[in-house]
């Protein structure tokens, strides 16, 4: 009886896994990451909540670039933020 008991405890745990056992993969963070974007949680992400995003990373973006904040990105300054910010996305070998 008391085996029982303890199978049916230990069943009991193992069907009900807690929610830090769940393992995400990868591409699962990647997703949950872009469904963030859906402002109004209708849970899809809409073209305008998209653009909403891309133009807001554009204007973060830009605003790196544009050092003396005229609106304009000079080569000088596009070359400034080149050398310094590369590193960070790309892997170039060349």
């Amino acid at each position: 009886m008391f085996i029982r008991c303890l199978s049916a405890i230990l069943l009991a745990g193992l069907m009900a896994t807690p929610a830090w056992a769940e393992q995400k993969t990868a591409t699962d963070k990647v997703v949950d990451t872009f469904m963030a974007l859906d402002g109004d949680d209708s849970g899809t992400v809409s073209s305008d909540e998209y653009k909403a995003m891309v133009e807001k990373r554009a204007n973060e973006r830009f605003s790196q670039m544009d050092a003396n904040g005229d609106g304009e990105i000079s080569a000088d300054e596009y070359r400034a933020f080149w050398v310094k910010e590369k590193a960070k996305w790309y892997r170039l070998k060349r």
